[in-house]
């Protein structure tokens, strides 16, 4: 049991790692079929290991993604190394596809500055959960560890939905650009999987 700490209210949250199930994967899709808005903060993104399932973001409509670190360099490295993972090709065409319907929305706030990493998810009553800590969905975890993350509920989720905000509102759009990016290399994909096809 925790001791009286002033000013705060005890409440329950879980902690996991990259060793056990679920994972970070698993309860990021569980929360996002849940919810209508998803508003994340992630210091840096690696396309490669973007995994969304259509179901997951079926009911979406805002997905507000907040970078604070972002090279259109080696994001379109990463879009054409995309390409040539073929399970993850569907993550591309639906990422573009999220961003032509206006409901992937994404911005970088270079001088952000905030820790840990974190994702606010929303249904119509407004924030109901909070995943902090490290956000990666890959599988196996390509380090040592650990990779820690925490669930939190509707009152830390306010909290941190007033955060990402406040960040939100001072961060700059570059969803035109990643959705060039992604356009490009979905562009090559395609026509190398015609030649495939025709050849």
């Amino acid at each position: 049991m925790l001791p009286p700490l002033p000013g705060l209210t005890p409440a329950q949250a879980y902690l996991f790692d990259e060793r056990g199930r679920p994972d970070f994967r698993d309860v990021f899709g569980l929360l996002a079929r849940g919810s209508t808005e998803i508003s994340a903060a992630v210091t840096r993104v690696r396309l490669t290991t973007v995994d969304l399932l259509p179901d997951e973001v079926a009911e979406l409509s805002h997905f507000r993604v907040l970078l604070c670190e972002l090279s259109a360099l080696r994001l379109e490295g990463e879009a054409h190394a995309l390409l040539h993972l073929r399970r993850r090709a569907p993550n591309l065409r639906l990422l573009l596809g999220l961003l032509e319907r206006g409901r992937l929305e994404v911005r970088a706030a270079p001088l952000g500055g905030w820790s840990p990493d974190f994702t606010v998810f929303s249904a119509a009553a407004g924030p109901w959960a909070v995943l902090s800590g490290f956000h990666a969905f890959e599988r196996p975890y390509p380090h040592r560890g650990p990779a820690l993350a925490a669930l939190h509920g509707p009152e830390a989720a306010l909290l941190a939905a007033r955060r990402h905000a406040e960040l939100w509102a001072e961060a700059h759009d570059v969803g035109p650009t990643l959705w060039t990016l992604l356009s490009r290399a979905e562009r090559v994909w395609g026509s190398a999987e015609r030649a495939v096809r025709a050849g």
